[in-house]
């Protein structure tokens, strides 16, 4: 789903309302008070790039063959509970039948997350700042700003494929507007002075348990100059423009439409997820998983490092009632349906 707010603690019993744009069962808020964490990083566990590769290629050699069984939507390589790297299943229920114990002497670990879902995303911003919501005038839906991206001198909206372009469904040129209709008063009214950019690229998702999509990303170019790139004031501030990899047991933070500030914990890396749409199902690889960090309408949200350097570590887009899932930020500012793009940081 593509719409995510983080902010304050707050009663959140308003955010079922919000639309599950694409099923969505992860929701993330984001508050406008909430001040943002500034907990040390983590450190990395002591795991050798060897050991890790290793485990990755056991993961990447069975993850097809892991995935055919009903009832697993996705694998990555993580740590056990006692600090070990295991390779991870995801199941969408308990008792799921025919996952072995270990691959190719590997451990392997069950992780009941349900199905993942794309997902899906209140109140009008100016200056438009990063973290709130947005979407395609055409639809009446809300997801995530998830930061500027600047090209050729000239800055852009960053989000998600479901967020900014109808899953493969727009044309270049319609307008976003912000907030997204499904949040306009009156709602999924049609306002001209919320136009605040023009599509301008999105990465095609392919719809297919056998495809190997890596990101789910749209830019659209600003239409106003009355934006800022940080977020709201008391949370973050602005996101570095220096990108880090994930790694296992990283402590990250996001700003998003629906669940506001929230905080997590990178849980496994070089995940493959099978993700709905309403528009039908498409594998993801080379994915990030963290802890619940988000909720329907947080789609589109930049994760950054949960320290005083806010580092772009991905980009938000799917989830579970357990876990959301992110695309590496460093294959989505590369891709060449977007071009190079830079973070804006000041």
């Amino acid at each position: 789903m593509h719409k995510y707010l983080f902010g304050p603690a707050r009663r959140w019993g308003y955010l079922a309302v919000v639309v599950l744009l694409a099923s969505a069962l992860f929701w993330v808020s984001c508050s406008e008070k909430q001040p943002a964490s500034t907990a040390p990083q983590q450190q990395p566990v002591a795991l050798s790039a060897v050991g890790l590769n290793k485990v990755m290629e056991v993961q990447n050699r069975h993850t097809d063959r892991l995935m055919a069984i009903e009832g697993v939507v996705g694998t990555a390589t993580g740590l056990s509970a006692e600090g070990k790297p295991v390779v991870k299943v995801y199941a969408e229920r308990q008792g799921v039948a025919g996952i072995p114990s270990t691959v190719d002497g590997i451990p392997v670990e069950v992780e009941v997350t349900g199905k993942f879902y794309a997902l899906a995303l209140t109140k009008r911003y100016r200056p438009v700042p990063i973290g709130v919501s947005v979407g395609n005038d055409n639809e009446c839906s809300a997801g995530t700003i998830g930061c500027v991206v600047e090209k050729g001198g000239q800055k852009y909206i960053l989000s998600n494929n479901h967020v900014l372009a109808r899953q493969n469904a727009a044309s270049i040129g319609e307008d976003i507007v912000q907030p997204g209709r499904y949040d306009s008063k009156p709602k999924c009214a049609h306002i001209a002075a919320n136009k605040v950019a023009d599509l301008s690229a999105f990465v095609p998702i392919v719809f297919s348990t056998s495809a190997n999509n890596r990101v789910d990303a749209a830019i659209a170019l600003y239409s106003t100059t009355d934006i800022t790139c940080a977020t709201l004031p008391n949370y973050y501030g602005f996101p570095s423009s220096t990108t880090v990899a994930a790694f296992v047991g990283q402590s990250v933070k996001k700003v998003g439409r629906t669940s506001s500030l929230s905080t997590g914990t990178v849980t496994a890396i070089n995940a493959t997820v099978n993700v709905g749409y309403s528009a039908g199902t498409a594998r993801f690889t080379g994915q990030i998983v963290t802890t619940s960090i988000s909720r329907s309408g947080d789609s589109g949200s930049l994760v950054v490092t949960n320290d005083a350097n806010n580092n772009p570590v991905g980009l938000l887009y799917a989830g579970s009632s357990t876990t959301t899932v992110l695309n590496p930020i460093n294959e989505v500012l590369s891709t060449s349906q977007m071009g190079n793009l830079t973070i804006c940081s000041q």
